[in-house]
């Protein structure tokens, strides 16, 4: 196993994760725009994701169920990320309207309040990372696919849902626990 974390780092180009960061910054920094001016086509599928969770998601139900929930939306999410390499300039557009995504709903939880500081949250400090690197495998992907790129190592799609499971997984497995915590913590307090 070791062997595997070695490899990824060898073979993921480093530009193409901080270019993974800065594209979601980028996105996360026009979601308050997006926000305060309603946007409609920004704002709709963040605001439908947010209506669905007041209406389905239960802070009562049992801690297993919680962070199942959690956990396999977070996975199911980033793998959309690393099968967006199978197209050209969808990596670009997925990490961007992430960072959208996520912004706008920081933004209307938070309603505007330490907007930039929430991102260092416990749950971020994992979960982020986590989509740098999905988003980074597939940009990768998707320059050695579509233009064969030498400089940046080449290197099969079921290699890259290897390192996807060894190590964005695991991320969102600790963030997925921590942010079950909190919810536990936030609905005892509430019971008091």
């Amino acid at each position: 196993m070791p062997h595997i974390y070695a490899e990824i780092f060898l073979i993921l180009d480093f530009r193409i994760v901080i270019l993974s960061m800065l594209l979601f910054f980028i996105g996360y920094a026009l979601a308050p725009t997006a926000h305060f001016k309603n946007i409609k086509w920004l704002t709709a599928y963040p605001f439908f994701i947010l209506k669905l969770m007041d209406k389905y998601f239960k802070f009562h139900w049992p801690i297993q169920k919680i962070f199942a929930i959690i956990f396999l939306l977070n996975s199911f999410s980033l793998f959309l990320n690393l099968l967006s390499g199978w197209g050209i300039i969808a990596p670009f557009f997925f990490i961007i309207y992430l960072g959208i995504n996520i912004g706008i709903i920081m933004y209307h939880t938070l309603q505007g309040r330490f907007y930039f500081l929430s991102l260092f949250n416990p749950v971020a400090l994992f979960e982020l990372p986590a989509a740098w690197l999905s988003i980074a495998m597939a940009i990768q992907f998707s320059l050695t696919r579509f233009f064969h790129v030498g400089h940046i190592s080449q290197v099969s799609f079921p290699r890259y849902m290897i390192y996807f499971l060894v190590t964005v997984l695991p991320l969102l497995f600790i963030a997925g626990i921590i942010e079950t915590y909190l919810i536990v913590q936030g609905r005892k307090k509430g019971e008091d």
